[in-house]
């Protein structure tokens, strides 16, 4: 009896959860009722003012929009498509990008910070020159450059080394490249500094003492204390490639998910992609977290 009250309660928690989350997304995608009277952004003077019971009523309409979705049409660029499944297939194409991104981001900048430690002192401050100079280049530089640069070389050879634009298909692998080239320098600096501050610590001197080797050392007990400490970071990495995700699909015409939430005047539909864009971010924190839990139990 015990066990079906207590997840009774923990089914009514969550469903509060979930609807006080949905009514917030319908606040956020309904604000521009509230100084506009045309609810799809018109800009006539007459429009323009301070409604609130304008912006309820087109809360209430969002969110109750919510639960019809499935059979429902949006217009997106002058033609008209049904939400699913082409909401489906877009977001799939999304997240397919940005978490390969997301994946080569860590991997290259675990193996670039790795190797950092064995680097001379004098190649050290090159190497964070150069980091710096990288880091001061804006995404769009990079991903125009990159463009041009393939560009040419198929002017240059005739050999289409890499597809450039997603019109009627999809391309991968230089979007994926130039999401991740920019959080690689800046996950970067981050586990240098990380690793910097362990190699310092007592415990490694203490190892190395013992007779271990440096490398030893940094295999067995520096990279599990890294990899905790960049859980920390997890949640900023996510959200720097997530708002040049938005650069990305527009310069590379990729058919993608994000342009729903500034091209489509459906604020409800706009909720949902709000809401499709948190999921990933929520399951990829519990991971991390469940990673930094086991690390702390094992210590």
């Amino acid at each position: 009896m015990m066990l079906i009250k207590r997840f009774s309660v923990y089914i009514l928690n969550q469903s509060i959860k979930i609807v006080l989350l949905l009514i917030s997304v319908s606040s956020i995608t309904s604000l521009r009722s509230l100084v506009y009277l045309n609810n799809n952004g018109g800009f006539s003077s007459s429009d323009f003012g301070f409604f609130p019971l304008n912006y309820l009523k087109t809360v209430y309409k969002t969110f109750t929009h919510l639960f019809s979705l499935y059979d429902s049409t949006f217009f997106y660029l002058g033609q008209e498509y049904a939400v699913f499944p082409y909401i489906i297939d877009t977001y799939i194409y999304t997240m397919v990008v940005l978490f390969s991104a997301f994946v080569l981001t860590i991997l290259v900048s675990f193996l670039f910070s790795y190797a950092f430690l064995f680097f001379s002192k004098r190649f050290k401050r090159l190497f964070k020159s150069l980091l710096l100079l990288i880091d001061s280049i804006p995404d769009i530089i990079i991903i125009l450059g990159s463009q041009l640069l393939v560009i040419h070389l198929y002017q240059a050879t005739g050999f289409k080394l890499l597809r450039l634009y997603g019109f009627g298909s999809h391309v991968y692998l230089l979007p994926i490249i130039c999401l991740s080239f920019v959080p690689i320098v800046m996950v970067i600096k981050i586990m240098i500094k990380i690793f910097e501050e362990e190699m310092e610590e007592q415990y490694v001197e203490f190892a190395i003492a013992k007779g271990l080797s440096r490398t030893t050392v940094i295999l067995r007990h520096v990279i599990r204390n890294v990899m905790k400490s960049l859980y920390s970071h997890i949640g900023l990495i996510y959200w720097y490639m997530l708002s040049s995700l938005f650069i990305i699909e527009f310069l590379f015409q990729m058919q993608g998910f994000t342009p729903l939430l500034y091209r489509v005047s459906d604020s409800s539909l706009t909720s949902v992609a709000i809401i499709m864009i948190l999921i990933p971010f929520g399951l990829l924190k519990a991971a991390s977290f469940r990673f930094y839990e086991r690390s702390v139990l094992n210590d």
